[in-house]
C-alpha cells in the first residue's frame, strides 16, 4: 500500500530547540526502558534514527541522553539477533546530505547490525540497492558496505542469482559506482586466507585484504561460497569484456577447484570478446603481475604483492597475445625481468618471461624498443650465461631456445646494436657448436638474423666475422657450417674472395642445402644456357687476388706436378667450383682486358698449375673433364702461352688420353693438337707417327687408348696441315689412310671418332685422294658404303659425329663428286625420325653451304660443342646478327656452287612438299637450319620469299617440330629480310589467322601418306589403324560410299587449317616483337579473331593464340574496348558458321566480352546476342548448346542491369526494354524449344520486377501473351486432372495418379 503524499504547500517542520530534542530524548529513553522485549523493534524504528541524527546537536547533555540510548539499546538487542533494526531508515539517514561525519560513522554501525538481522528475503533484495552512490562514502564505510554485500552474494547466489535481482546489480554498470564494486570483487577473487603475520595474499595489500575479510580471516567454505556468487553477479551484469576480465583470469587460477571451474568456464566465454589491445586492460593486468615494485615510496600496509605463479603464468599467455603489452613499456620491462630473476619464480615463468621477450622485440614500436632492447638483451644474455650447459630438462631447453629466438629478432629491428661488435656472432657460432642438438634449429635461425644486422659493420668487424667464420666452415657440426656458408653468402659481395673461399669449400658439404647454396652464391647452380646474361653483368672478383687468397689458404697449390699420382688438395667438389669460378673470374677479366702484357704469364701459369692439380688419380671423371676444358678455354685466349707449357708436358697429356671419361679425352686430345704450333716439325711428326702407330697395331688395346689416340691425330694433324710441308706428305697420307682403316674395320664409336678426325683434318686442309683396289678416289666415295651402314644404325651420338665430320671434311672440298658423296649420306635420313640426327644433318649442309658463324680455330682450339648447341637446337632467340664472325669462310668454287643448288633442289622440289611427314620434318629442321646459320649468304638471300612460302606452308603440319620450326623460321626471315619482305610476311601470317590467306600449294597424295594422325578419327570395321589415305579409300569402298573420301579429305584440310593457325601464332608472336609498327593496319581484322581462337575448344590452339595475344596487346581491356564493334560483328557473325567450333567459341567470348559493358557500347548488338544465344541453345551439338546456356545467362544479366533504372539512365533502361522485351514475347516464350521458353519466361519475369515505369508502355503485349500462354504452358497433367474431376462423383474425393509438380 502506497503511503498518502502530504500536500506540497505544507511547510517543513521547525527545527527542534536543543531544550525540545533534550526532552524527547528522555521519553525516548523512558519508554525503552519500560519495554518488552517484543515490543521493541517498533520503538527502534523511530527512536534509533532520531538518537543518532541527535549527535549532530553541540548540546553535551543531549549527546549524553543519545549514548545513553544508544548503551541501553546494545545492551539489549547484542545477544538478541531476532530483533531487527530500522534498516531503510539508517541508510536514509546516512545517505542525506546535511548528515554529519559523526551521525554517519555511528549510523554505518548500526547499519551494519540491521544488514545482518534482515530477513533472507530482504537482504537479498537490498545488497544491490546499497552499491548506489557507494563511490562517493569514505573508503572505511566503502569496506563494510562491501563486505556486507559480499557476504549476501555468498549466500544467496552462488549458485545462481534471480532475474529481478541482476538487473538491480546492471543499473550501477558503467559508474563509478560499478569501478568500485568492480574492484572489491577482484580482491574478494584474489584473497586467500594467510596465516596471521605472514603479510598479504598474492596480488592484494595488507590493506586490501583486511578491506575484503574484515578483522577475522575468512573459512575455506564461505570464501568459496561468496567468489562463486560474486563470478555469477559479475556474469549477470553483463559488463564490458575488458571489465570482467581480469576478474576471470583469478578465478580461473584459484586454488579452490569449484572456483577455478566456473573461471574457466567464463573466461572461455570472454576471451573471444575480449580487446586484448585496450591500454587500460593492459595496464591493470600488469600492474596486477607486477605489484608494487621495491622501489615505490608506498606504506608497507598498502604494498602490493605480485600475483601468484599460477596467475603470472595464465597472464603471460595473454601478453604473448597483446601487440599493447609489447609497447607498455615501463611495464613489459618489469615483467620480463620478473619472470627471469624475480623472487619465487619458476621454470615456467622463466620460459613464459623468454617467450614474452620475443613477442616484445617482434612487435615493439622501434622508439620503445631502442630504449628497453639493450636493457633486455643484457638480462637475455645473463640468463644464458647462468644457465648449465648441460641442462637437460625440457623447461631449461625451452627457456634457452627462446633466448636466441629473441636474440635473433632484435637483431632483425635494432641491427645497429649488434653491429659494431662481433662479440654477438662468436656468441652464437659457439653456442652452434656446443649446445645440445634439439636447440641448434633455434640458434640457427638467430644466427641468421644477426647476420644482416652486421651488412655495412665497420671494416675492423668485418675482418674479424671472415677469421670467424673461415674457422667455423669446415667444422663437424653442420648448423655451424650451414651459418658459416650463410654469413659468406650474405655479408660479402660476389668480388670478396674471402667469402668465396668459403662458399667453394661448402659445395662439397655432404648437406645437399649448404652445396645449393654455396653454389648459387658463386653462380653456379643455374643453367649455363640462363647464366649467360648474369654473367656478364655479375661482379666477379679480380682473378689475381683470388688466386693469391687461394694459394695463401693452400699453399701447396703452387707447387708444380708433373705426374698424376699427387694428392688432391681438395675435395673433388670443392676443386670442381673451384675451377669453374675462377675460369669465370678469367672469363669476367677478359671481358675488361685487364690482363697486361707483364702479368698475363705469371697469371696463366699459377691457373695452369692449380688446374693441373685436380688431374690427381682420386679425383673424379667429372673433375678431370672440368680442368682439362679449363685449360682448352685459356688456350682459346693465350694460345702460344699454354702450347709453350703444354709442349713441354707431353707425356702428362698422353696419359689422359686413355682416361676413362670420353670428354676427359677429348680435351687432352685438343691440348695435343695445340701444343703441336710449339714443336718442330719433327717433334710434331714424331708425335702423329707415335699415335698413328698406336692404332695401326694388330694388337687389341684398350677402347679408351684407342679413342684417345683417334682424337689426338685428328687435332695435331689439323693443326700440323695449318701450314703446309709442316708435315711429310706421306706421313699425312698414312695418318689418312690409318683413319679411313678406323672407319672400314671398327665399332661405329671408334669409326665415329676416325670420322670426327677426318673432319677436323678437312677443317684445315682438302683430304688426299686414297687407294682401294687400284682405284683411286676420295676418302667419302671410298667410304660411301660403310658410312651408308652406320648412318642407318641406331647409335645416335655416333651418326651425330659422322653426319658433322661430312660438313667439316666437305668444308674446303673442292670435287663436286666428293661434295654429292656427302649430300647423298645426308639426305638418306631425310625419313629419320630421330631430332638430334636431323640437326646435325643439318649442321653438316650449312658446312656444305658455307659461310657458317664458326670459324675452323673455333672449332679445333676451343671448347666448341656444335652450332646446334650454340643456338639450342633452332630454338633460341639468337639474334642472327650474333651468329656472325668478321672472317667467314665461302667458297665460291663451281662445284660448291652447284653442290647449293643441289640442296635447293632436294629441300623445295622433295622434302618440304612430300607427302611424308617425316620428310617434311626433315626438309624444315635443314632449311632452318640454313637459314639461320647461312642467312647472311647471298644465295639465301634470293631465296628467302621461296623459303618464307615453305614455312607458311609447313606452319599447318601435323607434326610438332615441324610446325615450331616453321614459326622460328619465319622469325628469321622476318629479320634477315628487307622492308618488303617483312610487311610480306606480316601479310601472310594476318592472312593465315584471319582465313583470308592464299590457297596453300597442294601435295600429292600416295597410299602410305598419312591423312590423320593414328587413333584421331578412330578405327576401321575390323579394328585396324585408320590414318594413310589407303585405309581411308578402303573405309569408303567398304562402306558403299566412294564420295565418303571427300568427306575425310574435308576433315584433313579442316584440320590443317587448324595447325596452321596454330603455328601462324607462334610465329607471329616472335616476329610480333620486332614488327611494331607494321602491325597496326591489320589489328581490325587479327584482334576479333585472337579473341574467339582464345576459346577455341582445341587447348593447343587456345595456347597458341593466347600467346600471340600477349606479344601484340599491351592492355587488353584498352584494346577490347577499342575494337569492339568489330569483335561484336565478327562473333556474331561466327556464331551461325557451319562449323561447331566457331559457334561454340564465339558464344563463349561473347559471354566474356559484354561483361559489364554499358548500353551506349552494347545496345546496337543487344537484339542480335539475344537471336545468337537462342540458336546456339537449340544446336545439334551438346558442347555448343552449353556455350549457348552460358551465353544466355551472361546477356541475361547485362540485359537485367540495363533495365534496372537504380543501376542505368532512364533513357538507356527504356531503349533496353525496347529492345528486348517484344523479341522475348514474339520470339522467346512461343519457341518450340523447352529452354528457351524457361529461360525467356525467367528473363520476363526479372525484367517485369525490376523495370519500373519502363515495364509501362509494353503492358498490354506482356498481359496478352501470358494470357494466351496460361494454355500452351500449362502442364498436360492439370488437363488430365479436370478431365477426371469432371467425372467423379461430388461427395468422392479425387486421387489423382500423379503429384502435381
Amino acid at each position: 500500500m502506497s503511503e498518502a503524499t502530504p500536500p506540497a504547500s505544507a511547510p517543513p517542520p521547525p527545527p527542534q530547540s536543543d531544550a525540545e530534542r533534550e526532552e524527547a530524548l528522555d521519553r525516548m529513553l523512558t519508554r525503552l526502558a519500560l519495554a518488552e522485549d517484543d515490543r521493541l523493534e517498533p520503538l527502534l524504528s523511530s527512536i534509533l534514527p532520531y538518537s543518532l541524527s541527535s549527535l549532530s546537536s553541540p548540546s553535551p547533555s543531549v549527546r549524553d541522553l543519545v549514548m545513553k540510548i544508544l548503551t541501553h539499546i546494545n545492551r539489549r538487542v547484542k545477544q538478541r539477533l531476532e530483533i531487527g533494526l530500522p534498516m531503510i531508515e539508517l541508510w536514509k539517514l546516512y545517505c542525506e546530505a546535511n548528515t554529519s561525519p559523526m551521525v554517519r560513522n555511528f549510523c554505518i554501525v548500526y547499519i551494519e547490525m540491521a544488514f545482518e538481522r534482515l530477513p533472507d528475503e530482504k537482504k537479498e533484495h537490498i545488497a544491490p540497492e546499497l552499491l548506489v552512490n557507494v563511490s562517493t562514502i569514505p573508503s572505511q564505510h566503502q569496506g563494510m558496505i562491501l563486505r556486507n554485500i559480499s557476504k549476501a552474494i555468498g549466500d544467496f547466489h552462488s549458485s545462481k542469482i534471480d532475474e529481478i535481482i541482476a538487473s538491480k546489480y546492471r543499473t550501477i554498470s558503467g559508474s563509478s559506482d560499478g569501478d568500485v564494486f568492480i574492484d572489491f570483487c577482484l580482491h574478494v577473487i584474489l584473497y586467500q586466507s594467510t596465516p596471521s603475520g605472514m603479510g598479504s595474499p598474492p596480488g592484494l595489500s595488507i590493506a586490501q585484504a583486511e578491506r575484503v575479510s574484515g578483522k577475522q580471516p575468512i573459512n575455506s567454505d564461505t570464501l568459496a561460497m561468496r567468489k562463486l556468487g560474486i563470478l555469477n553477479v559479475i556474469e549477470a551484469m553483463k559488463l564490458r569484456p575488458e571489465a570482467v576480465y581480469p576478474i576471470y583470469l583469478a578465478a580461473a587460477s584459484d586454488s579452490l577447484e569449484p572456483v577455478v571451474r566456473r573461471g574457466e568456464d567464463f573466461l572461455k566465454r570472454a576471451a573471444s570478446g575480449v580487446n586484448l589491445e585496450d591500454s587500460d586492460l593492459i595496464k591493470r593486468l600488469f600492474m596486477l603481475f607486477n605489484g608494487t615494485l621495491k622501489d615505490e615510496k608506498v606504506a608497507n600496509e598498502l604494498k602490493v604483492a605480485p600475483a601468484s605463479s599460477s596467475l603470472r603464468a595464465r597472464l603471460m599467455s595473454v601478453f604473448t597475445k597483446s601487440i599493447a603489452a609489447a609497447n607498455a613499456f615501463p611495464f613489459s620491462l618489469q615483467c620480463i625481468f620478473g619472470c627471469i630473476y624475480g623472487n619465487g619464480t619458476t621454470s615456467r615463468l622463466k620460459q613464459l618471461g623468454m617467450e614474452f621477450t620475443v613477442w616484445v622485440f617482434k612487435h615493439a614500436a622501434l622508439d620503445q624498443l631502442k630504449l628497453m632492447g639493450p636493457i633486455i638483451l643484457s638480462g637475455v644474455l645473463r640468463s644464458l650465461d647462468g644457465s648449465s650447459s648441460l641442462e637437460a630438462e625440457p623447461a631449461g631447453r625451452d627457456l634457452k631456445m627462446f633466448a636466441y629466438q629473441a636474440i635473433g629478432l632484435l637483431a632483425s629491428r635494432l641491427p645497429n646494436l649488434f653491429r659494431e661488435k662481433a662479440d654477438m656472432a662468436v656468441r652464437l657460432f659457439m653456442a652452434l657448436r656446443l649446445e645440445d642438438q634439439s636447440l641448434r634449429l633455434s640458434i640457427q635461425e638467430a644466427a641468421g638474423s644477426l647476420a644482416t644486422a652486421y651488412k655495412g659493420a665497420p671494416e675492423t668487424v668485418l675482418k674479424e666475422l671472415e677469421v670467424l667464420l673461415l674457422q667455423n666452415c669446415q667444422v663437424e657440426q653442420t648448423e655451424v657450417r650451414f651459418c658459416a656458408v650463410r654469413w659468406a653468402t650474405s655479408l660479402y659481395d660476389l668480388h670478396h674472395c674471402p667469402s668465396r673461399y668459403i662458399c667453394l669449400l661448402g659445395a662439397s658439404d655432404t648437406r645437399l642445402d649448404i652445396r645449393e647454396m654455396a653454389l648459387e652464391s658463386l653462380n653456379l647452380l643455374k643453367d649455363e644456357r640462363q647464366l649467360s646474361v648474369t654473367n656478364n653483368e655479375a661482379n666477379y672478383p679480380d682473378l689475381k687476388l683470388m688466386l693469391d687468397f687461394i694459394s695463401t689458404q693452400q699453399p701447396e697449390m703452387l707447387v708444380s706436378m708433373e705426374h698424376r699420382e699427387g694428392r688432391l688438395l681438395l675435395p673433388s667438389k670443392t676443386y670442381l667450383a673451384m675451377i669453374k669460378f675462377l675460369m669465370k673470374c678469367f672469363e669476367a677479366r677478359q671481358r675488361k682486358q685487364l690482363i697486361e702484357k707483364e702479368t698475363e704469364i705469371s697469371l696463366v701459369e699459377t691457373m695452369c698449375i692449380m688446374i693441373e692439380k685436380a688431374t690427381a688419380v682420386e679425383a673424379s671423371n667429372e673433375l678431370h673433364a672440368t680442368a682439362l676444358r679449363a685449360l682448352v678455354d685459356i688456350a682459346s685466349h693465350f694460345p702460344k702461352l699454354v702450347a709453350l707449357r703444354y709442349s713441354l708436358r707431353l707425356s702428362w697429356l698422353k696419359a689422359l688420353l686413355s682416361h676413362i671419361d670420353s670428354d676427359t679425352r677429348e680435351a687432352a686430345s685438343r691440348l695435343i693438337g695445340l701444343s703441336c704450333s710449339s714443336l718442330s716439325s719433327v717433334a710434331a711428326s714424331d708425335l702423329i707417327s707415335e699415335l698413328v702407330s698406336l692404332i695401326s697395331r694388330n694388337q687389341k688395346l684398350r677402347f679408351e687408348t684407342l679413342h684417345g689416340s683417334i682424337c689426338a691425330i685428328g687435332y695435331a694433324t689439323a693443326e700440323c696441315t695449318k701450314e703446309s710441308s709442316f708435315i711429310s706428305e706421306n706421313l699425312f697420307g698414312s695418318i689418312i689412310e690409318s683413319l679411313v682403316k678406323v672407319v672400314e674395320s671398327e665399332t661405329a664409336p671408334l669409326a665415329s671418332a676416325a670420322m670426327e678426325a677426318l673432319g677436323h683434318i678437312g677443317l684445315r686442309t682438302v683430304l688426299p685422294v686414297i687407294s682401294r683396289d687400284s682405284i683411286k678416289a676420295g676418302v667419302l666415295i671410298i667410304l660411301q658404303e660403310r658410312l651408308a651402314k652406320l648412318l642407318s644404325g641406331n647409335e645416335i651420338k655416333c651418326m651425330q659425329k659422322i653426319l658433322v665430320s661430312l660438313g667439316h671434311i666437305s668444308f674446303n672440298e673442292a670435287s663436286l663428286p666428293h661434295l654429292q658423296s656427302a649430300l647423298d649420306l645426308i639426305f638418306g635420313i631425310s625419313r629419320s625420325k630421330v631430332e638430334d640426327v636431323l640437326f646435325s644433318a643439318g649442321e653438316a649442309l650449312s658446312f656444305i653451304w658455307g659461310d657458317v658463324p664458326v670459324t675452323a680455330d673455333m672449332v679445333l682450339k676451343s671448347n666448341y660443342g656444335s652450332l646446334s648447341e650454340r643456338t639450342n637446337y633452332l630454338t633460341s632467340e639468337v639474334q642472327i646478327s650474333s651468329l656472325s664472325t668478321t672472317n667467314r669462310s665461302v667458297n665460291n668454287d663451281e662445284s660448291h656452287i652447284m653442290a647449293r643448288e643441289v640442296i635447293i633442289k632436294k629441300l623445295f622440289e622433295t622434302l618440304l612438299y612430300s607427302s611424308r611427314k617425316e620428310e617434311r620434318c626433315a626438309g624444315t629442321v635443314w632449311l632452318v637450319s640454313l637459314t639461320m646459320y647461312c642467312g647472311h649468304h647471298n644465295r639465301i638471300q634470293e631465296l628467302l620469299p621461296e623459303i618464307q612460302e615453305a614455312f607458311s606452308h609447313l606452319i599447318g603440319d601435323q607434326n610438332d617440330l615441324t610446325q615450331d620450326l616453321a614459326s622460328q623460321g619465319m622469325s628469321i626471315v622476318y629479320e634477315l629480310g628487307d622492308a618488303s619482305m617483312k610487311q610480306k610476311l606480316v601479310h601472310a601470317l594476318v592472312g593465315t589467322l584471319t582465313g583470308t590467306g592464299k590457297r596453300k600449294r597442294a601435295i600429292k597424295l600416295t597410299e602410305d601418306s598419312e591423312v590423320f594422325q593414328e587413333g584421331s578419327i578412330g578405327k576401321d570395321l575390323s579394328g585396324g589403324k585408320l590414318s594413310t589415305y589407303k585405309e581411308l579409300c578402303s573405309l569408303a569402298n567398304e562402306m558403299g560410299q566412294p564420295d565418303l573420301i571427300y568427306k575425310f579429305m574435308d576433315l584433313a584440310n579442316y584440320q590443317a587449317s587448324l595447325n596452321s593457325k596454330r603455328g601462324a601464332a607462334f610465329g607471329f608472336s616472335k616476329i610480333a616483337k620486332q614488327a611494331g609498327e607494321a602491325l597496326q593496319p591489320h589489328l581490325k581484322s587479327l584482334i576479333p579473331r585472337l579473341i574467339r581462337y582464345q576459346y577455341d575448344p582445341d587447348k593447343n590452339v587456345q595456347d597458341a593464340m593466347v600467346h600471340i595475344w600477349k606479344s601484340i596487346v599491351a592492355d587488353s581491356k584498352k584494346t577490347i574496348d577499342e575494337y569492339f564493334d568489330f569483335i561484336m560483328d565478327d562473333l556474331l557473325t561466327q556464331c551461325g558458321s557451319r562449323l561447331w567450333r566457331s559457334r561454340e567459341a564465339s558464344c563463349l567470348a561473347i559471354a566474356d566480352v559484354i561483361q559489364g559493358r554499358r548500353f551506349s557500347q552494347v545496345g546496337k548488338h543487344l537484339k542480335r546476342i539475344w537471336t545468337a544465344a537462342f540458336r546456339a541453345m537449340d544446336d545439334i551439338k551438346e558442347t555448343v548448346r552449353n556455350s549457348g546456356d552460358s551465353l544466355c545467362r551472361a546477356v541475361s544479366s547485362l540485359t537485367v542491369r540495363l533495365c534496372d533504372i537504380s543501376l542505368t539512365e532512364a533513357s538507356d533502361a527504356r531503349q533496353t526494354m525496347d529492345m528486348v522485351l517484344p523479341y522475348l514475347l514474339v520470339e522467346g516464350i512461343v519457341s518450340k524449344v523447352s529452354s528457351v521458353q524457361k529461360a525467356s519466361i525467367s528473363m520476363v519475369m526479372k525484367l517485369a520486377k525490376g523495370a519500373g515505369a519502363t515495364l509501362r508502355p509494353h503492358l498490354p503485349d506482356l498481359v496478352s501473351c501470358m494470357l494466351e500462354c496460361l494454355s500452351s504452358l500449362e502442364d498436360q497433367r492439370l488437363n488430365y486432372v479436370e478431365v477426371m474431376q469432371s467425372q467423379q462423383p461430388y461427395d468422392l474425393p479425387l486421387q489423382p495418379k500423379w503429384n502435381i509438380h
